[in-house]
């Protein structure tokens, strides 16, 4: 295959099953063209565990065992506490650094990303409508005013996570949309207007929308307008709609020649809610049914016992820098270490475990070998037995072992949890609580999340492709990782592949078996 401009559009945590509906209804034009004049297909995420922090895997080109980001907010073991995820302590290398300088790119909008590489060739956009939002960088230094004064402010503000109502979800909706118009703007007139080697963007709108559109399961509706409600149940729908328009529109601006590939990293369904209860469920495994506060320090047990909803209006107003220094003062005292043979860490999705070890944490109570592997195995079979109070189904459907599934030699298996549990096909939205061997953990049933979110993660990922030198293909059988994105970008533009990316090019033009079409 000969080399090629490449337009990358990251279309944030999109459902594949909402998304094959909507392009068979003739809903997503601009997507249903692309997969007919391509191919499109599934891609996996490895280790399946890691739903929550994909987009660093994507972008180093590595797995978490070697970036070691598995969540926004992670556990420092040298210093026994929590923080904010930043370079200044976990640096990594985007593949963009493997780009000399003879490549002209365009990146915009990439999750997580920190800082415009030293040598860039082109413009880097960071915090403009990101779901995601990791501050705001950008390159070259009037970009971001040059970009406001044509387009206007950014549309996307902070996340307002935590209870919802009728009025703030059809005010999320309506901000969504406006961002991903906004969006879908800015990348066409910066298509037309030069010729890119590599223009790469993220669309974050159906990412948030998700988070709280998926359905009406967080908010009160009785005494609402039933106008109100429709408008909010089409909701994602909407957004999905929008981000297909913004794809047309970057389409029709793109050179001829360019090929595009399109994808999303991860889906998106009706929230389970499981995960919404994990540190008080721990808590009840490690306090055996005695008082799981016992092991718990004063700061971090007035925290948890004030209303989320008080916290979050709190902290949602304070500036990042306060609130990055917020986090480790409360997670340094959340445990008396003394008596901690485990913990809960921050989540959002799959539940993380992380032993209190010898050696590791600094104040660690767990010998490693034989008492580690016995702790490991009794706490797997601990949680395996976890059922709903009511139906008595269990609740998870496995747990990992990170040192079987990253491997103990990882070069940032030091900063993972230790286990990591998958929920099972059964939701807490209707539950009253979690019962062991050892208790009970009880909850209102019917009650809002925490979070407000009423749509979470999936592992159903998805890309389509299409340009000069990809044939027709349909939907390919063969199922591809997300690490796969980056080579097969690499391989249109001619650009060398570095030997640490752990994926290969995406065969489209010498693909043997594909099936369906689009």
């Amino acid at each position: 295959m000969s080399t090629a401009p490449v337009l990358m559009v990251g279309i944030d945590a999109t459902e594949q099953r909402l998304v094959d509906a909507l392009c068979d209804a003739g809903e997503l034009p601009t997507l249903a063209a692309l997969r007919a004049r391509g191919c499109w297909g599934p891609l996996e995420s490895r280790p399946s565990g890691f739903l929550s922090m994909v987009w660093p895997t994507f972008f180093t080109g590595t797995t978490v065992g070697q970036h070691g980001w598995y969540f926004n907010k992670m556990w420092r073991p040298e210093r026994m506490r929590v923080e904010y995820t930043l370079p200044s302590w976990l640096p990594q290398r985007p593949f963009w650094e493997e780009l000399d300088e003879r490549y002209r790119i365009a990146l915009l909008d990439v999750p997580f990303s920190a800082a415009p590489p030293s040598h860039l060739n082109g413009i880097y956009l960071n915090g403009w409508q990101n779901h995601d939002d990791f501050g705001r960088q950008y390159h070259p230094r009037d970009l971001w005013r040059r970009l406001a004064s044509e387009f206007g402010s950014p549309v996307m503000h902070p996340e307002l996570f935590g209870a919802q109502t009728a009025r703030t979800l059809l005010g999320l909706r309506t901000e969504m949309l406006a961002c991903t118009d906004q969006m879908g703007d800015v990348c066409a007139a910066l298509l037309r207007r030069e010729r890119w080697d590599l223009f790469l963007v993220v669309l974050g709108g159906a990412h948030r929308g998700g988070h709280y559109l998926w359905d009406l399961s967080q908010i009160e509706t009785r005494g609402v307008a039933e106008r109100d409600l429709a408008t909010l149940r089409g909701g994602c729908a909407d957004l999905y709609r929008a981000w297909d328009r913004a794809l047309g529109k970057m389409l029709d601006a793109a050179p001829p020649d360019m090929r595009v590939l399109a994808f999303s990293l991860h889906g998106m369904e009706a929230n389970a809610g499981w995960g919404e209860h994990f540190h008080q469920i721990v808590a009840l495994l490690h306090s055996r049914g005695a008082a799981a506060a016992s092991t718990s320090g004063l700061v971090y047990r007035v925290k948890r016992a004030l209303p989320w909803t008080l916290v979050r209006q709190v902290t949602r107003r304070l500036p990042s820098s306060v609130n990055h220094a917020l986090v480790p003062l409360w997670s340094s005292r959340m445990h008396d270490w003394s008596r901690t043979r485990y913990f809960a860490l921050p989540m959002d999705l799959n539940g993380y475990i992380r032993v209190n070890l010898e050696g590791r944490e600094p104040h660690g109570i767990i010998s490693p070998g034989a008492e580690y592997d016995a702790l490991c195995e009794e706490l797997c079979a601990e949680l395996h037995e976890l059922r709903d109070i009511e139906s008595g189904e269990r609740i998870v459907a496995g747990v990992d072992v990170v040192d079987k599934v990253v491997g103990a030699d990882a070069p940032r298996r030091v900063l993972l949890p230790d286990l990591v549990v998958r929920w099972a096909d059964v939701s807490a939205r209707d539950s009253s609580g979690v019962r062991s061997t050892h208790g009970e953990v009880r909850w209102a049933r019917g009650a809002p999340f925490p979070s407000g979110r009423s749509g979470n993660h999936t592992s159903r990922a998805w890309f389509a492709a299409a340009g000069p030198g990809i044939p027709a293909l349909g939907r390919l059988d063969a199922h591809h990782d997300i690490l796969d994105l980056v080579p097969t970008a690499f391989e249109w533009m001619g650009a060398p592949m570095s030997p640490r990316f752990e994926g290969v090019p995406i065969a489209m033009d010498r693909h043997a078996s594909a099936s369906g079409g689009a």
